[in-house]
């Protein structure tokens, strides 16, 4: 499953765009990404998302992201919640952001990474709990590697059952919220 690091896509189209005479000037194409992105895909935080990840670092959990991802992903805590990630309690080292690793989800090779930067601490699988909103991409690899999985049901735009998948047919979350 590989991953692009959209910086060089958007870089590859600029000096294309460039060397056949239609773009002139100067400017910032991480700006100009986070700007498209804004305008394509308008993402907001789910309702009681900083309380709960409040909650969560007052409890003294170590939390962690498994994320498919591009350099502008973790600006978005900061952005929508006015803190950045650090404030909650997470930490790079339980991090594993797909742009970083040139590999998406479902991949196995991401939550291995993760199994691995947890055994750093001690801390395994079995005393992980691992909550995503898509069967085949969260659900199933993170079971696959040992992770105790909940599947996070929102609402109806994220959730991704995946029930036609083959990958699937086996994959069901310790628990559903």
């Amino acid at each position: 499953y590989p991953e692009v690091r959209i910086e060089e896509v958007w870089q590859a189209l600029v000096d294309q765009a460039a060397g056949d005479g239609w773009l002139r000037g100067e400017g910032s194409i991480e700006m100009a990404i986070v700007d498209h992105e804004c305008r394509v895909n308008p993402c907001w935080p789910m309702p009681g998302l900083e309380a709960v990840l409040e909650d969560l670092g007052q409890r003294g959990l170590a939390l962690g992201i498994v994320s498919n991802a591009q350099f502008y992903t973790p600006l978005l805590f900061q952005a929508l919640l006015g803190r950045p990630l650090e404030d909650f309690g997470f930490e790079d080292a339980r991090c594993v952001w797909s742009y970083r690793e040139r590999e998406g989800k479902p991949s196995q090779e991401l939550y291995q990474k993760l199994k691995d930067k947890l055994a750093v601490n001690g801390i395994t699988p079995e005393e992980t709990l691992y909550v995503g909103n898509d069967i085949r991409n969260d659900i199933w690899p993170a079971g696959e590697r040992g992770f105790r999985t909940v599947l996070f049901a929102g609402d109806e735009r994220s959730l991704r059952w995946r029930k036609e998948d083959p990958d699937c047919q086996n994959a069901e979350p310790e628990f559903i919220i």
